[in-house]
Protein backbone atom coordinates (compact mmCIF):
# COMPACT_ATOMS: atom_id res chain seq x y z
CA UNK A 1 0.00 0.00 0.00
CA UNK A 2 1.38 3.37 -0.98
CA UNK A 3 0.96 6.11 1.63
CA UNK A 4 2.38 9.46 0.50
CA UNK A 5 5.07 7.73 -1.50
CA UNK A 6 5.84 5.17 1.19
CA UNK A 7 5.36 1.43 1.03
CA UNK A 8 4.68 -0.77 4.02
CA UNK A 9 5.80 -4.24 4.93
CA UNK A 10 5.12 -6.33 8.00
CA UNK A 11 7.99 -6.93 10.35
CA UNK A 12 8.33 -9.94 12.63
CA UNK A 13 11.47 -10.48 14.63
CA UNK A 14 12.61 -13.21 16.97
CA UNK A 15 15.43 -12.98 19.45
CA UNK A 16 17.34 -15.57 21.44
CA UNK A 17 20.52 -14.53 23.16
CA UNK A 18 22.76 -14.91 26.15
CA UNK A 19 24.31 -11.67 27.28
CA UNK A 20 26.21 -10.14 30.11
CA UNK A 21 23.96 -8.08 32.31
CA UNK A 22 25.53 -4.63 32.50
CA UNK A 23 22.45 -2.37 32.61
CA UNK A 24 20.98 -1.04 35.81
CA UNK A 25 17.68 0.70 36.38
CA UNK A 26 14.52 0.76 38.42
CA UNK A 27 13.01 -2.22 40.14
CA UNK A 28 11.21 -4.79 37.98
CA UNK A 29 8.09 -4.48 40.10
CA UNK A 30 7.45 -1.00 38.73
CA UNK A 31 5.31 -0.84 35.57
CA UNK A 32 6.86 2.38 34.30
CA UNK A 33 8.41 2.62 30.85
CA UNK A 34 12.14 3.10 30.57
CA UNK A 35 14.55 3.62 27.68
CA UNK A 36 16.81 0.59 27.37
CA UNK A 37 19.10 1.87 24.61
CA UNK A 38 19.86 1.65 20.89
CA UNK A 39 20.61 -1.44 18.82
CA UNK A 40 21.86 -2.33 15.34
CA UNK A 41 20.85 -5.50 13.49
CA UNK A 42 22.82 -6.79 10.49
CA UNK A 43 21.67 -9.32 7.89
CA UNK A 44 24.58 -9.93 5.49
CA UNK A 45 23.97 -11.84 2.25
CA UNK A 46 20.29 -12.46 3.04
CA UNK A 47 18.33 -14.23 0.29
CA UNK A 48 14.98 -13.08 -1.11
CA UNK A 49 12.80 -14.00 -4.08
CA UNK A 50 11.90 -11.70 -7.00
CA UNK A 51 10.37 -12.29 -10.43
CA UNK A 52 13.97 -12.72 -11.68
CA UNK A 53 14.63 -15.54 -9.23
CA UNK A 54 16.56 -15.68 -5.97
CA UNK A 55 18.79 -12.75 -5.08
CA UNK A 56 21.01 -11.78 -2.15
CA UNK A 57 21.27 -8.47 -0.36
CA UNK A 58 22.40 -6.93 2.93
CA UNK A 59 19.89 -5.64 5.48
CA UNK A 60 20.70 -3.10 8.20
CA UNK A 61 18.21 -2.00 10.86
CA UNK A 62 18.85 0.67 13.50
CA UNK A 63 16.47 0.81 16.46
CA UNK A 64 15.76 2.38 19.84
CA UNK A 65 13.99 0.31 22.51
CA UNK A 66 11.78 1.14 25.47
CA UNK A 67 10.34 -1.45 27.83
CA UNK A 68 8.20 -1.99 30.89
CA UNK A 69 8.07 -5.00 33.22
CA UNK A 70 4.98 -7.20 33.17
CA UNK A 71 5.73 -10.06 35.55
CA UNK A 72 8.48 -11.58 37.62
CA UNK A 73 8.81 -14.98 39.25
CA UNK A 74 12.09 -15.98 40.81
CA UNK A 75 14.80 -15.47 38.22
CA UNK A 76 12.36 -15.18 35.28
CA UNK A 77 11.22 -11.75 34.11
CA UNK A 78 8.71 -10.81 31.38
CA UNK A 79 8.83 -7.43 29.62
CA UNK A 80 6.70 -5.57 27.08
CA UNK A 81 9.02 -3.96 24.52
CA UNK A 82 8.53 -1.25 21.88
CA UNK A 83 11.15 -0.66 19.18
CA UNK A 84 11.30 2.51 17.08
CA UNK A 85 13.25 2.02 13.85
CA UNK A 86 14.50 5.37 12.50
CA UNK A 87 16.49 3.71 9.70
CA UNK A 88 16.26 0.45 7.74
CA UNK A 89 18.43 -0.19 4.66
CA UNK A 90 18.20 -2.95 2.07
CA UNK A 91 21.07 -3.06 -0.41
CA UNK A 92 21.15 -4.67 -3.89
CA UNK A 93 17.35 -4.45 -4.16
CA UNK A 94 15.55 -4.30 -7.55
CA UNK A 95 14.41 -0.70 -8.13
CA UNK A 96 12.80 -1.19 -11.54
CA UNK A 97 12.87 -3.51 -14.56
CA UNK A 98 13.95 -2.51 -18.08
CA UNK A 99 12.83 -4.31 -21.24
CA UNK A 100 15.76 -5.21 -23.50
CA UNK A 101 16.06 -7.20 -26.67
CA UNK A 102 17.50 -10.68 -26.47
CA UNK A 103 19.58 -10.06 -29.63
CA UNK A 104 23.07 -8.73 -29.04
CA UNK A 105 23.30 -7.01 -32.44
CA UNK A 106 20.77 -5.65 -34.98
CA UNK A 107 19.62 -8.12 -37.62
CA UNK A 108 19.80 -7.31 -41.37
CA UNK A 109 16.78 -5.46 -42.68
CA UNK A 110 15.75 -8.33 -45.00
CA UNK A 111 15.85 -10.94 -42.19
CA UNK A 112 12.78 -12.00 -40.23
CA UNK A 113 13.70 -12.15 -36.57
CA UNK A 114 11.25 -13.47 -33.93
CA UNK A 115 10.31 -10.98 -31.24
CA UNK A 116 12.28 -11.53 -28.08
CA UNK A 117 12.62 -9.35 -24.98
CA UNK A 118 14.02 -9.86 -21.52
CA UNK A 119 13.75 -7.99 -18.25
CA UNK A 120 16.86 -6.51 -16.69
CA UNK A 121 16.69 -5.34 -13.09
CA UNK A 122 18.24 -2.05 -12.02
CA UNK A 123 19.57 -2.58 -8.52
CA UNK A 124 20.09 -0.13 -5.66
CA UNK A 125 19.52 0.54 -1.97
CA UNK A 126 16.07 1.10 -0.46
CA UNK A 127 15.58 3.05 2.77
CA UNK A 128 12.80 2.97 5.33
CA UNK A 129 11.71 3.38 8.93
CA UNK A 130 9.25 1.63 11.19
CA UNK A 131 7.80 0.72 14.55
CA UNK A 132 7.37 -2.56 16.46
CA UNK A 133 4.87 -1.79 19.23
CA UNK A 134 3.99 -5.39 20.16
CA UNK A 135 7.01 -7.10 21.64
CA UNK A 136 7.54 -9.57 24.46
CA UNK A 137 10.87 -10.48 26.00
CA UNK A 138 11.47 -13.26 28.51
CA UNK A 139 14.65 -13.11 30.59
CA UNK A 140 16.19 -15.65 32.88
CA UNK A 141 18.60 -14.20 35.41
CA UNK A 142 20.69 -16.74 37.37
CA UNK A 143 21.31 -16.17 41.05
CA UNK A 144 24.85 -14.96 40.51
CA UNK A 145 23.52 -12.34 38.01
CA UNK A 146 26.58 -12.45 35.80
CA UNK A 147 24.78 -13.66 32.66
CA UNK A 148 21.15 -13.53 31.55
CA UNK A 149 19.38 -15.60 28.87
CA UNK A 150 16.94 -13.62 26.70
CA UNK A 151 14.21 -14.86 24.32
CA UNK A 152 11.80 -12.47 22.64
CA UNK A 153 9.52 -11.73 19.69
CA UNK A 154 8.15 -8.52 18.21
CA UNK A 155 5.61 -7.58 15.53
CA UNK A 156 5.49 -4.27 13.69
CA UNK A 157 5.73 -2.54 10.31
CA UNK A 158 8.47 -1.04 8.15
CA UNK A 159 7.74 1.78 5.69
CA UNK A 160 9.98 1.96 2.61
CA UNK A 161 10.45 4.65 -0.02
CA UNK A 162 10.03 2.00 -2.76
CA UNK A 163 8.08 -1.28 -3.05
CA UNK A 164 9.87 -4.17 -1.34
CA UNK A 165 11.22 -6.63 -2.32
CA UNK A 166 9.86 -6.43 -5.90
CA UNK A 167 9.10 -3.05 -7.55
CA UNK A 168 6.13 -4.45 -9.50
CA UNK A 169 4.42 -6.07 -6.52
CA UNK A 170 1.38 -4.27 -5.11
CA UNK A 171 0.31 -4.24 -1.48
CA UNK A 172 -2.79 -2.99 0.21
CA UNK A 173 -4.26 -2.90 3.67
CA UNK A 174 -7.54 -4.79 3.96
CA UNK A 175 -10.28 -4.02 6.47
CA UNK A 176 -13.30 -6.29 6.15
CA UNK A 177 -16.43 -7.16 8.09
CA UNK A 178 -17.15 -10.87 8.42
CA UNK A 179 -20.21 -12.66 9.74
CA UNK A 180 -19.55 -16.26 10.76
CA UNK A 181 -22.18 -18.88 11.65
CA UNK A 182 -21.24 -22.32 13.01
CA UNK A 183 -23.83 -25.09 13.45
CA UNK A 184 -24.55 -28.68 12.45
CA UNK A 185 -26.72 -27.63 9.46
CA UNK A 186 -29.84 -28.96 11.22
CA UNK A 187 -28.64 -32.55 10.82
CA UNK A 188 -29.25 -33.50 14.45
CA UNK A 189 -32.16 -33.45 16.85
CA UNK A 190 -30.76 -30.25 18.34
CA UNK A 191 -29.17 -27.54 16.23
CA UNK A 192 -27.09 -25.27 18.45
CA UNK A 193 -25.39 -22.42 16.64
CA UNK A 194 -22.78 -19.73 17.17
CA UNK A 195 -22.96 -16.38 15.41
CA UNK A 196 -19.94 -14.06 15.37
CA UNK A 197 -19.50 -10.54 14.01
CA UNK A 198 -15.82 -10.20 13.15
CA UNK A 199 -13.49 -7.44 11.99
CA UNK A 200 -10.72 -8.63 9.71
CA UNK A 201 -7.55 -6.57 9.20
CA UNK A 202 -4.69 -7.72 7.00
CA UNK A 203 -2.00 -6.89 4.45
CA UNK A 204 -2.58 -8.19 0.93
CA UNK A 205 0.24 -8.81 -1.58
CA UNK A 206 -0.76 -9.08 -5.23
Amino acid sequence: MSVRGLHVACSVSLCLAAASRVACGQETGSARWRIVGAWLALGPNASFLTRMGSRHHDVYVLGVRVERPLARSGGVELYHTVDAVPLAVSTATPLEYDERSCHSRPAPSDTIVPLCARQVARMGSVYGFGLSPAGLELRYVPHYRGVQVVAGAAVGALFFTRPMPDPLASRAFEVRYRFQHISNADLGRVNPGVNAHMLRVGLAVR
